[in-house]
């Protein structure tokens, strides 16, 4: 019985280089490496989300464990089957959504979803529900051409759902969709995240905070900072919004300490971290008081700037946990390596 629905050992993925970076290289051949030594494991019942800047692999490593690309190297299971060498079996517990996906706008949207189901032997059923709930039957038979963005991403998502996958991989699901529809998007996908698996890439914290437990953070060059535990994260930084203050002259900790405990200095500016609209509220009193600012503003916390909090201050268990797991990598190569050498010897 496999433990883990989702396994990665060293995973790496390269391109070929093109463009300036081509002209610049001596190698013709030369490759850009996107994904370094990806590896963590991912246990049953828990859904994930990728967090990362922009251009450090997280699409890629999706596409990657979705069977869309080839590993260049290392290895990834899912739900025990090998990516590349039981591709078939991958592929058929599996959904992959993304922006990028498109239809023939002149299909409507019920025989766009009768298309998908014939082809990956789904079911109607899951979509058919999803639609139900966002109350958009009208739309079934409506040709794609005339669906706005939004309408979009829920015909992606409807062909993601239509499988009944074990893992729903997505890419930004929903992006486009409007505030009110979207918060029944979400609760629909949470409600499916107790049955199946949910690995998603998304900036919006409201999305990551609802639909997952753990965070993979990923860094430019494509290697993996850690993993995260969502509610460990909330509980450690228990904030809701922040207050940036620019001071007419440099604020000092020991005047930031007065105004409020928790604070990070930026410069000669300062950022004070509150937990509830009361705590605001009694920030911005205490530095209405002390008079010392050309300006403050208030403004909403998201998972990422949490995310980057918990980095700053793990930051050196981080480290220590990477290069152990760098060095266990090295060796199973060289162990890897030593074996295939000694069966070439035997053939000798």
């Amino acid at each position: 019985m496999v433990d883990q629905i989702i396994q990665s050992d060293g995973l790496i993925k390269e391109f070929p280089m093109g463009g300036l970076f081509k002209a610049r290289s001596k190698d013709p051949f030369a490759k850009k490496r996107v994904l370094d030594g990806i590896t963590f494991d991912l246990p049953k019942g828990l859904s994930l989300a990728l967090l990362g800047p922009n251009g450090s692999g997280k699409t890629t490593l999706l596409k990657t464990l979705s069977t869309i690309y080839s590993p260049d190297g290392g290895e990834a299971q899912i739900c025990g089957y090998d990516i590349v060498d039981e591709m078939k079996e991958v592929r058929k517990l599996i959904s992959f959504v993304s922006p990028a996906m498109d239809f023939q706008k002149k299909l409507t949207l019920k025989q766009t979803l009768d298309f998908f189901v014939k082809v990956t032997n789904g079911d109607m059923a899951l979509a058919r529900d999803f639609i139900e709930e966002l109350q958009l039957d009208h739309l079934w038979n409506t040709k794609l051409e005339t669906f706005s963005e939004g309408q979009k991403a829920i015909t992606r998502l409807c062909v993601g759902l239509q499988k009944n996958p074990a893992i729903l991989f997505a890419d930004e699901p929903t992006s486009g969709i409007d505030f009110r529809r979207k918060q029944i998007v979400l609760d629909f996908l949470e409600k499916q995240g107790k049955e199946r698996t949910l690995v998603l890439v998304d900036h919006s914290p409201d999305v990551v905070d609802q639909l997952c437990d753990k965070i993979l953070l990923i860094a430019l060059g494509g290697t993996v900072q850690g993993m995260v535990d969502v509610t460990k994260l909330q509980n450690e930084f228990n904030y809701m919004y922040d207050i940036m203050v620019i001071p007419k002259d440099q604020m000092t900790e020991k005047i930031a300490e007065k105004i409020w405990h928790r604070y990070e200095m930026i410069g000669g500016m300062c950022r004070f971290f509150a937990g509830s609209r009361a705590e605001v509220t009694d920030i911005h009193d205490k530095i209405i008081e002390w008079g010392g600012f050309i300006d403050f503003k208030t403004s909403g916390i998201s998972i990422e700037d949490i995310t980057l909090m918990w980095l700053a201050k793990h930051e050196k268990e981080l480290e220590v946990k990477l290069e152990e797991e760098r060095k266990k990598v090295k060796q199973a190569e060289q162990e890897k390596l030593a074996k295939q050498a000694k069966r070439r010897n035997k053939r000798k």
